[in-house]
């Protein structure tokens, strides 16, 4: 695909990426979500190949070995996430843009490999806001939220380092701006070298 274009959508885990993005994936923008590795465990409400591509440590570390990811990262100790080049060239042979919801170092990462045909969003909310959501999630126990808020912290640091930074008080406000943003990036022409 000659103008194939990547979103990238990154933020602290609970600061709604994956809501907009699901909302953006809903809109004629002509794109598909990088589906990631990780090797953490499935939640109850998610699947297999959609969600993520879980994986073992054991699979992780051979396609490390072999170079199969685009960028790769240990978000959490013990907790890898990964990017496939296959889903790259599997999305770009579709004739889509690729969107990703991705973590913050990932986001930098990619942004860093494919600077001139990219737009990179940071997703950004206050802690307090944060904790709540997070509780209201219902898949962690308070020791991993302390350890999710606590990057938190950490990962807001680095949003200087994306072109747009969210700040995700009101969710249709956010998702309005999103929108906005990502239509005229779209239909900006920008075209770019598959083989970098």
């Amino acid at each position: 695909m000659k103008n194939g274009k990547i979103i990238i959508l990154s933020g602290p885990s609970g600061s709604g990426k994956t809501t907009i993005s699901k909302y953006l994936l809903s809109k004629n923008f002509n794109i598909r979500l990088s589906i990631s590795c990780t090797t953490r465990k499935i939640r109850k409400y998610e699947k297999n190949g959609k969600d993520y591509y879980f994986i073992s440590n054991k699979d992780f570390f051979y396609k490390i070995k072999t170079y199969q990811f685009l960028e790769w990262e240990e978000v959490y100790k013990n907790l890898y996430y990964g990017t496939l080049k296959s889903e790259i060239s599997k999305i770009w042979q579709s004739k889509k843009h690729i969107l990703f919801d991705i973590d913050v170092k990932g986001g930098i990462n990619i942004k860093k490999i494919y600077p001139n045909n990219s737009i990179s969003i940071f997703i950004f909310v206050s802690n307090k806001e944060l904790k709540k959501r997070l509780i209201n999630r219902k898949s962690e126990n308070l020791n991993k939220i302390d350890i999710r808020l606590n990057k938190a912290k950490k990962e807001n640091k680095f949003s200087h380092l994306f072109d747009y930074i969210l700040f995700n008080k009101n969710l249709k406000k956010s998702k309005k701006i999103v929108t906005n943003l990502i239509s005229k990036f779209i239909h900006k022409s920008r075209s770019i070298d598959l083989n970098q």
